[in-house]
Order: C-alpha cells, then structure tokens, then sequence
C-alpha cells in the first residue's frame, strides 16, 4: 500500500511541476542528454545485503524554460553480497558475490538563475531500484538531490549532486553522490533572414504646371513673376500688387504785377486736371507767390489773386470740382530765388505752385 502511495506521489509531484513550467515558460527549451557516473551508499539497515558501490548512468530530459526542466535516468550499480544469505529465488549467496542493481529514475530539476555560469538545482523525483540477485522486494523511493552545474559552452555544462533515497515500505534511506556531463541540443534555429528587396524607383515626370516653387498659390506655368516674397498679395498672374505714389506739379508763370493766367499753361493746367480726374480722391492746393517788389500787404492780395485765377481756370475751363479745390496767397514771404539780381529771377518768383500726390495700386512689372 505505501509503494502504491510513493507512486501516486511521485506522480502528482511531476504533474504539478511541468504545469507550473509550462505556465513560465519563456523559450522553448532544448533537449537534453546526460552520461553520467556515482557512488551509491546503502542504508546500514537495508535488506539489499548490498555493498555500496559505483554506478554509471544516462540520463534523457527536456527543458521547459530556463527553470524548470524534467529528466529520465536509468543506471546500472555494480556491488556485491554483504553477507552469506539466501535470495528470494532459494539460492544460497556468498559473501562478496556479484550483485547488480539497475536504478530507474524520473525527476523534476529546478535551477535558479544567477547570470552566471554557475547555477544552483535542486531534483526531486521517484526512483525504482531493482536488484539481481533479490534479497528483498524491489525498492519503490522518493528521491531528492541538491546540486550546481556550470556551463563549459553553450550546450555543454558538467554537474554534481548529492542526492538521498527514501524508501518508505522500509523506511529505508540511501544516499548517492555522482556528476555528470550534460548535453544540450535540438534548439529551434532561427528563421533566416531574407533580404528584401526593394525595386528601384522610377521617377516620374514632373509636369511643371503642378509645381508652385514660390508658393504664391500660382502655378509655375502661369506665373509671370518668379520667387514672390511670402505674404504678398498677388494677383492671377503670381506678380505682386503694390502700392505705388503717383504725383503731378503744376507751375504758373506771371508777368509783373500781373494776375491773369497765359494761355501757353492752359496745357499744364489741363493735364493736373485730367490727374485729379483719374484720381478723384486727390485734393490740392493751390500756392500763389511774387517777388519782392511792392509792399508786403500789396504783394499779399496780388498772390492771392493769382492762386484764385488758376483754381477759376481749373473749375471753369476743366470742369474740376471746387471743392477739392484750395487757393492760397503767401506773398513774398516764400521767393524760390534769392537774392533777385536779373529779371530772370523776378520772373521764377512771380509764379503759382501746386502739388498732387496719391498712392495706388498696381500689377508688378505693369509700370
């Protein structure tokens, strides 16, 4: 009954562990092959009537994840009779006979990880030994051992363990000591890597009409006027608007003492009106003057009067609005010529004067 329980055991004991590597699991491990050799010391009590003596194994596992591990191990224990006795057969054994033992074992080996290549285990596990010649039943045992490996290469790595057997039909303890050269294969090789190939790239033609290398918001095809600053406003041709001043002076020559305007400024007179025409926002005003001859009040009225004659010539004759008409008298307090020593320069400063000036907006290149 205690031997079905060690197995039972034993059972549930590997079941439980491989559950919990296989939920750990993080490679998929390699598997593993394992000569190894020991010394086995039986328990003083034991009905074995078996010396201690050497075994040579190998072993067979697999490894779940870089914890946990499984691992079949059969071996083979030379010994000999300890004393004269009769086998369960009804042969009478000598002293020192030959006795063989093989030893069938099945363990769950966890390692713990140190990054490094030394590396602590602990296995536990069931164990079967069967001897020839009998002196008893076969031992059913639960086994458990304490260990290190260390890894010589990538595959390959040596261990040594100390390792106990209990018996529980006997209440028997053995105990074992050996190493052993492990070997690992079978790993999954990665995938190769395939080059991927990427065809060249045709390029294209580019139709220049897409292309707007200013951006103006004006296709290059259209575009009058290349590399326009940002945030100009344009019009459809890509060229900027602007805004340009425009102005026009008229001067008005009088004889002395004079206020009537020649006919020979008519023209002059008429192109400041067709300005003021074109720009109807445009007002002016008009500046007379005389030279220094004559008393200051004299010469006061008489510039007057000849400012008024040519807003009338500019109202009457070129049909101006007067009111965007100005007419002012400065006398002689503002000679063009000064001092007067010909009659030349009496004749500049007998004069009326008048400046137009607006602002207003055009096409680049368009002026």
């Amino acid at each position: 009954m205690k031997k079905n329980h060690v197995l039972i055991f034993s059972t549930i004991l590997l079941v439980n562990t491989i559950n919990i590597a296989v939920a750990e699991q993080t490679e998929s491990g390699p598997y593993i092959v394992a000569p190894s050799v020991g010394y086995y010391f039986f328990d003083r009590d034991n009905n074995n009537n078996a010396d201690d003596g050497v075994f040579y194994g190998i072993g067979a596992g697999y490894q779940i994840n870089k914890h946990f591990a499984i691992e079949g191990n059969y071996a083979r224990l030379n010994s000999e009779t300890k004393n004269p006795a009769e086998d369960q057969d009804w042969i009478w054994r000598l002293d020192d006979e030959k006795v063989n033992a093989d030893m069938y074992r099945l363990d769950a080996i966890f390692s713990l990880d140190l990054n490094s290549d030394w590396a602590p285990y602990v296995a536990v596990g069931y164990t079967r030994l069967e001897q020839s010649p009998q002196f008893g039943d076969d031992d059913d045992m639960m086994s458990a051992a304490l260990g290190i490996k260390r890894k010589i290469t990538p595959t390959l790595s040596i261990r040594a363990e100390a390792r106990t057997f209990h018996n529980f039909d006997n209440e028997d303890t053995d105990y074992a000591v050996n190493a052993a050269l492990v070997y690992r294969f079978g790993a999954e090789k990665p995938a190769p890597i395939i080059p991927v190939v990427i065809p060249p790239t045709i390029p294209q033609p580019i139709d220049p009409c897409s292309l707007d290398d200013d951006g103006d918001g004006v296709n290059n095809c259209d575009d009058k006027c290349a590399n326009t600053p940002a945030d100009s406003r344009i019009e459809v041709t890509g060229c900027r608007i602007l805004e340009v001043p425009v102005k026009i002076r008229l001067e008005v020559l009088f004889d002395y003492n004079k206020a009537i305007v020649k006919e020979q400024y008519f023209s002059e007179i008429q192109k400041v009106a067709d300005f003021m025409r074109k720009y109807p926002s445009t007002n002016t005003e008009i500046q007379g003057h005389t030279d220094s001859r004559g008393s200051d009040a004299y010469n006061q009225d008489l510039s007057q009067r000849r400012a008024d004659a040519v807003r009338e010539v500019l109202v009457s004759q070129f049909s101006i609005d007067p009111s965007r008409l100005s007419s002012v008298g400065y006398g002689e307090s503002r000679l063009l010529v000064n001092p007067e020593l010909t009659d030349l320069d009496y004749q500049m400063n007998r004069r009326v004067m008048a400046h137009i000036e607006t602002v207003v907006e055009k096409v680049e290149g368009s002026f």
